[in-house]
């Protein structure tokens, strides 16, 4: 066995010279004689600093994968709740503006929006055409800071420091559920999506239960 043999042992099993200090802490208090034996640093005083380390990066994995943890526990419970308040909206009583207000209290984002076009409009106006262009370059939430190019005339005069983008549709029509934050950080492109898509998933539903006529005003 070489030294490097030695050598890539200990590296792949730190936990002999755990086991093993004590023993090297003896046999370099003994080697002490010889100048040459006082150069010689001790396996024990190599490998401890880096078993510590080790243990120290694991501790912040072990701190970072609490945080999301915690992050992640806030955003679907945030998820809940909102969901429950738009379902616990009576049928009749349903239209976009009251989504739209639950929306803004249940997740304290100062602006939201829902523009929506009939499946069975024939000859959209320029609002819906807007709507159409927009959908038919994206099929799941975007976030930005600057608004798609499609519905920029819909957004200019109330949009905030960040948005987010969110299709919705049903059998009766498709359209766009839009957020606004003055927190440009809110928002921001690579945020995840996987949120924003379940609750347009919810509004989705909530809308298909009344026809477009119901809940256009």
């Amino acid at each position: 066995m070489t030294e490097k043999d030695v050598i890539e042992y200990l590296e792949n099993n730190p936990h002999f010279l755990a086991k093993q200090i004590e023993v090297f802490q003896k046999s370099s208090s003994a080697d002490t004689g010889t100048n040459r034996e006082e150069k010689i640093i001790s396996l024990s005083d190599r490998q401890v600093p880096q078993l510590q380390q080790k243990v120290r990066f694991l501790e912040n994995q072990i701190v970072e994968f609490l945080d999301n943890g915690r992050r992640n526990e806030k955003i679907w419970d945030s998820l809940l709740k909102t969901s429950l308040a738009l379902f616990a909206i009576k049928h009749e009583h349903v239209t976009t503006k009251l989504i739209e207000s639950t929306l803004c209290a249940q997740l304290a984002v100062e602006q939201c929006r829902i523009f929506i076009t009939s499946r069975q409009t024939r000859q959209p106006n320029d609002k819906e055409k807007a709507i159409l262009n927009f959908l038919a370059t994206t099929d799941r939430p975007r976030c930005s800071i600057e608004p798609p190019k499609e519905i920029e005339q819909l957004t200019n005069s109330w949009r905030l420091s960040s948005s987010a983008y969110v299709p919705i549709s049903s059998s009766n029509f498709q359209g766009i559920l839009i957020f606004s934050s003055a927190d440009i950080d809110k928002y921001e492109p690579d945020v995840d999506t996987q949120f924003l898509e379940r609750i347009g998933s919810v509004v989705s539903t909530i809308l298909d239960h009344v026809s477009h006529r119901e809940i256009a005003g």
